[in-house]
């Protein structure tokens, strides 16, 4: 059988960057040399696109790319690679690509449009305002409240304030990264993530174990993700059943909401006050690092990195 040519698109020029290199050369390590033929592609911080980390490539008008590859495996993170404009690119050059298409990809990465489209959906969220520069912080908005970036993930740039002291720093830092901010309901509770395998069209989608994560601070932020080695990330997560199949249910209808395809994780809060999910986020892109939490909910059903990536590649050419 002749192998499928692959490109696994990392790097980029996002604060995402260095975890975008990390999962991607995980995924390069692991791919089954038998069934492909493996190349990177690394988008450099000043936006040139690098062959094996050597040859130039020309994006568009995309003779590079096509000629070259049956698909491209998108390990890209943050902004440009998780927000529909790298998919947007692709899709115009008709390179098959894993993950969710323009539309999904957008919406996933923009925490307030997601939450206005789910909450037609019923999804339970904390309550939550979005502010651009200069406007104000409504008074009666209650701490503590958490204050995150509209469009950012790995946890960069939030923060969790306990009283008014705190909150022009914690806006400023979140800033810095978006021009929108999310000032959200602090929900205390146990941290839940599931993840979701599959496309939207064909509605046949997989569930894999719910995680819990243990964070040694507040809240599961950059550090614990990828540097502390006190976090915990328990998978299957030691929830009651029913709550761990409402967590199933929500995640794969969430997913179906937005229209996703391929692999995503959502994050949730099981409420200590009345033992309620709340609904977080949608990661479109999640981490496909060796701390990542999919590939561990993947090993919890006895799927080997290889399968996972194999059946990530299948859903992208099934689209």
């Amino acid at each position: 059988m002749k192998k499928i040519r692959v490109g696994v698109l990392m790097g980029g020029t996002s604060n995402e960057r260095e975890v975008s290199l990390l999962s991607g050369n995980q995924v390069v390590k692991n791919l089954s040399r038998e069934l492909y033929d493996i190349s990177k592609i690394e988008i450099t911080k000043d936006g040139k696109w690098l062959l094996n980390n050597k040859t130039s490539l020309t994006v568009l008008p995309g003779n590079d790319l096509r000629n070259r590859f049956d698909i491209i495996f998108i390990a890209l993170h943050g902004a440009f690679g998780e927000d529909g404009k790298v998919q947007a690119i692709l899709g115009t050059l008709k390179i098959p690509y894993t993950g969710s298409g323009v539309l999904a990809s957008a919406l996933g990465m923009d925490k307030a449009k997601t939450a206005e489209l789910l909450t037609s959906h019923k999804i339970t969220m904390p309550k939550c305002i979005a502010l651009k520069k200069g406007e104000k912080v409504i008074s009666a908005f209650k701490f503590p409240c958490v204050v995150k970036p509209n469009a950012s993930g790995s946890s960069v740039g939030v923060s969790i304030v306990k009283d008014k002291i705190k909150l022009t720093a914690a806006l400023r830092k979140a800033f810095n990264e978006d021009q929108t901010v999310l000032v959200q309901e602090y929900i205390e509770g146990r941290e839940l993530t599931c993840a979701v395998m599959g496309n939207a069209e064909d509605a046949n989608l997989i569930a894999l174990p719910p995680i819990e994560i243990v964070s040694p601070g507040t809240f599961f932020d950059y550090n614990a993700k990828y540097l502390s080695k006190k976090t915990q990330e328990i998978c299957p997560a030691p929830i009651d059943k029913k709550v761990s199949s409402e967590l199933c249910r929500l995640s794969k209808k969430i997913h179906l909401a937005l229209g996703c395809d391929g692999l995503t994780r959502s994050d949730f809060i099981l409420s200590k006050k009345d033992n309620k999910l709340y609904f977080l986020e949608i990661n479109t892109i999640p981490g496909l690092t060796e701390a990542s939490l999919c590939p561990k909910a993947a090993k919890a059903i006895g799927m080997t990195f290889k399968d996972f990536l194999d059946k990530q590649i299948q859903l992208a050419l099934q689209k």
